[in-house]
């Protein structure tokens, strides 16, 4: 008995220190992991939508549903995380040729630099590591991995494809996936088209404004509709939330802007980002009042 006690403190050792091991080996992947997105200005949620774009899209790219889906993040969280990247040059949005009222997420020639550096930045890490093991060292160490794979590879984990069933629930949600992009689109034309009647009217072009307005009047009502088919209330909290989530990114936005203004607090621009941050102040506080009221 005690014979098998002083073999299992023993073991339950050993085991101690190769648990360690392995979160020291995380903790210094994961500090060259950010010391690589930092530089570029990228969050985590960000770099691994790139990652992931980067893996399976491939030169298709991929649909904003079908990202979420490997991401693990609700439809309207990942489209505003497109438009981010899309903005900072990351990704473009192109049409698809077989449906042109959808379009595919593909990574711009910056991102694709970027893993190819990515691949010689890993190079370097390893060779600053385990290459100052010796050669015996290495292949004792690769030979125990290998062990430990085979002894952890059962049972046998499910594939992606087993999560994600292709089945009538599966086909049902894409569609109101796809619809609610629909209506995501839609949303963003009613505010390009009522900027641009603000603009016609200033220039005098009556005619034109009333043609804007009337336009974004009608994709009002067209979103309302496709809203009103998924179901209003839900998206209604959805939207409501997202809403709070994209006001604090464009305070924080404005805040790095005027960090970076080459200009003084006497310009044209230094003042309208500051009166921009202001109104972006009230209308955070606004909304996640009204959040937290409907939440309660």
């Amino acid at each position: 008995m005690s014979k098998n006690r002083g073999y299992n403190q023993g073991f339950n050792q050993e085991i101690d220190v190769v648990m360690r091991v392995m979160r020291h080996a995380q903790a210094a992947v994961k500090s060259r992991f950010i010391q690589d997105v930092v530089p570029n200005r990228l969050t985590i949620v960000q770099f691994n939508a790139l990652q992931h774009l980067h893996w399976y899209g491939r030169d298709a790219g991929m649909y904003v549903s079908e990202l979420g889906e490997h991401l693990g993040l609700a439809h309207n969280t990942v489209s505003g995380l497109v438009d981010r990247l899309e903005r900072h040059g990351w990704v473009i949005r192109r049409k698809c040729e077989e449906d042109r009222r959808r379009a595919r997420i593909q990574l711009t020639p910056q991102s694709k630099e970027l893993f190819r550096e990515r691949v010689e930045h890993v190079v370097d890490f390893w060779e600053q590591t385990v290459g100052q093991l010796s050669a015996e060292e290495q292949q004792n160490l690769i030979d125990s991995l290998k062990k430990l794979q085979q002894v952890m590879a059962k049972p046998v984990w499910p594939s992606y494809s087993q999560l994600h069933p292709r089945d009538a629930d599966h086909l049902r949600e894409k569609f109101e996936t796809d619809i609610d992009e629909l209506a995501q689109t839609k949303l963003k034309l009613v505010g390009i088209r009522l900027i641009l009647a603000q603009i016609a009217e200033k220039r005098n072009e009556h005619e034109l404004a009333a043609y804007l307005n009337q336009a974004a009047s009608e994709e009002i009502r067209h979103t309302n509709q496709l809203f009103s088919l998924l179901g209003h209330g839900e998206h209604f909290d959805k939207l409501l939330s997202s809403l709070v989530d994209e006001d604090k990114v464009v305070y924080e936005e404005l805040l790095a802007l005027i960090d970076d203004a080459p200009c003084t607090e006497e310009d044209e621009e230094f003042v309208l980002l500051q009166q921009m941050l202001q109104d972006s102040h009230r209308y955070k506080k606004w909304f996640r009042r009204v959040h937290k009221e409907k939440n309660r």
